[in-house]
């Protein structure tokens, strides 16, 4: 009984502090190293993000706001360097990184 209770007690803990949440959120595409600072979507800023990521041992990341989360399956956003995007996915806030299952370009205000 005792080891039940104990289980079951790691086992809600476990779950109840798992940060890792289904979420839509709109940000850009950036690299880790240099984060905000190509946030502008310049064509400077793209070709040092992907420059960054090729051979400066970068990782894509998506910033959100203030908060940069690194990208887990990089290959979703590529060809999105340095743009804004609209991101589905699995957002992990502790270990800051977010997994894509769909992103898209946001729509043109007219």
């Amino acid at each position: 009984m005792k080891r039940t209770f104990a289980l079951s007690l790691v086992l809600a803990l476990t779950l109840g502090t798992s940060m890792v949440m289904a979420s839509k959120v709109t940000g850009v595409i950036v690299e880790n190293k240099c984060g905000a600072a190509h946030k502008a979507g310049t064509d400077k800023d793209i070709a040092c993000i992907k420059t960054c990521v090729t051979s400066k041992g970068a990782k894509l990341a998506l910033l959100v706001g203030d908060d940069l989360f690194v990208i887990t399956n990089p290959e979703k956003a590529a060809g999105h360097e340095g743009h804004e995007v609209i991101v589905e996915g699995k957002e992990d806030k502790e270990a800051k990184t977010i997994t894509i299952s769909k992103i898209e370009m946001p729509k043109e205000k007219k």
